[in-house]
């Protein structure tokens, strides 16, 4: 039996390395790879320029600002409005920002996630809020709708196809060229000698793949070794729904029909399992969880405002009898006091709808994750978001820190404004400066892992099922 199972292997490796269909799948899928993996550098190299020059647009005003107070120190006259004047705290807090920068992981290369939606960076100033910040990044709206050619696209929507061009007349080939009739001479297992074939056929284009990736990926620039528990977790995703492919193509062509009907039947599980339940998730989140507008944040914003405004004087007096370190000082301008008064109500009465936004969002994300097992391509997505750090969860939190900070931005010069004091040089590198501090570990990625081969084991136990509810034998079929 060795021998025989041998001697299908060999036979089965020869007759795929003779074929000029293999050789131009290779091709394609090398073309594929190379293209994804180069258009994800772009992008990346891209949002590394984009930080990097904001923030040498700050080291070039502070250089100008320390000239400026260097100047006014000195009592020279300084040819600047006075409402630039870097000596008055508000106006440092408000021009002289510092780059509050999310920076792309090692692994960002693979998939674009979230990243083509939300920007990399942002100024908070001390004025307004850190909900008014606008987070979205300005896209081509054509590019948005149809997604970004990345790695994840080429393996989670085009490595199937190949796989099924691939596979999906193992069987019914045999059948149509009147070879499985001198197999059958032998008393081997329709499923096993389906497997064997399969198999012979998944680690060949396994291995191709994974040197692909490793030679691209490392040409790239990605350290593969740096970061390898999200190396070997990609690794395994990657090679367990190339697996799950292959599986799914194996009980297909168990029916026993023509190598055209088994086309179709694989090119419509493609169409259900990456393109349609995938669409219909995200659909059902938005629908069962809407989100509250930006246009309705900004009216409410706007009302409370208004309302703010008619009781500044009010408020002062509340504001200053909550915050007595900020009291009794002289100098300090009545018009700012009262105006970051008002920020504490309008923050108070904003809140509700922040909040709803807040709980509406992971409620999306929550249904997400519980749904995302019925179907492996959503299991891919999710985890090569995660791998690669553009998923919602990243972004949330860099949001989450970007919030913290403008509230250490604001309160550094509060005391300054209600105190009357002025700026001076030598409080330039105490500015409070931003660090982004990446999430803590998610073990979301493993769990897919598991979940994907799960998938795999079902099938074969499916696959292994039906071939004994029909003929065991090549000579019944």
């Amino acid at each position: 039996m060795k021998k025989k199972s041998s001697y299908i292997n060999r036979y089965e490796f020869v007759s795929l390395v003779r074929q000029r269909w293999l050789q131009f799948l290779i091709l394609i899928l090398t073309a594929l790879v190379l293209f994804a993996v180069l258009n994800g550098k772009q992008r990346v190299d891209q949002r590394l320029s984009d930080i990097q020059s904001a923030q040498e647009t700050v080291a070039e005003k502070d250089s100008i600002g320390i000239i400026l107070l260097d100047s006014i120190e000195a009592g020279f006259t300084v040819d600047v409005p006075r409402w630039y004047m870097p000596d008055q705290p508000n106006v440092m807090g408000y021009s002289y920002l510092r780059v509050a920068a999310m920076p792309p992981d090692e692994m960002a290369i693979i998939a674009t996630g979230q990243s083509d939606i939300y920007t990399h960076y942002v100024k908070p100033n001390m004025y307004g809020e850190s909900f008014e910040l606008n987070y979205t990044e300005l896209s081509n709206p054509v590019q948005l709708m149809f997604g970004s050619f990345d790695l994840s696209f080429v393996l989670i929507y085009l490595l199937p196809l190949i796989v099924i061009a691939f596979s999906y007349n193992i069987l019914s080939q045999e059948r149509e060229q009147g070879i499985l009739q001198v197999i059958a001479s032998h008393p081997v297992s329709v499923f096993r000698w389906l497997l064997q074939k399969a198999l012979m056929r998944y680690l060949l284009l396994s291995g191709i793949l994974v040197a692909l990736l490793v030679v691209i990926l490392t040409f790239a620039g990605v350290s593969l070794v740096e970061d390898f528990e999200k190396s070997l977790t990609f690794s395994f995703l990657t090679l367990g729904y190339l697996l799950f492919w292959f599986i799914l193509a194996c009980l297909v062509n168990l029916r026993g029909q023509s190598s055209a009907n088994n086309a179709v039947w694989l090119i419509g599980w493609w169409i259900l399992l990456v393109l349609l339940v995938p669409s219909s998730v995200n659909q059902m989140a938005n629908s069962l969880y809407p989100v509250p507008s930006r246009a309705k944040l900004i009216n409410e914003l706007r009302v409370v405002n208004a309302h703010a405004e008619e009781k500044a004087d009010e408020l002062l007096e509340d504001y200053l009898r909550d915050h007595p370190e900020l009291a009794g000082f002289e100098g300090g301008s009545v018009g700012w006091q009262e105006y970051f008064a008002t920020q504490d109500l309008i923050k108070s009465e904003i809140q509700p709808v922040l909040d709803e936004y807040e709980i509406r969002l992971k409620q999306q994300q929550d249904w997400v994750d519980r749904i995302r097992f019925i179907s492996p391509a959503l299991l891919l997505q999710s985890s090569f978001n995660e791998i690669s750090g553009t998923s919602t969860r990243h972004y949330e939190h860099y949001r989450q820190q970007v919030s913290e900070f403008s509230v250490v931005w604001r309160d550094h010069f509060l005391p300054m404004i209600f105190r009357g004091e002025k700026f001076t040089k030598e409080m330039m590198p105490g500015l409070p400066e931003f660090k982004y501090q990446h999430p803590t570990a998610y073990r979301l990625s493993v769990t897919n892992t598991f979940a994907v081969f799960i998938f795999c084991s079902v099938l074969l136990l499916l696959g292994a099922l039906w071939s004994m509810q029909s003929k065991t034998s090549l000579l019944t079929h």
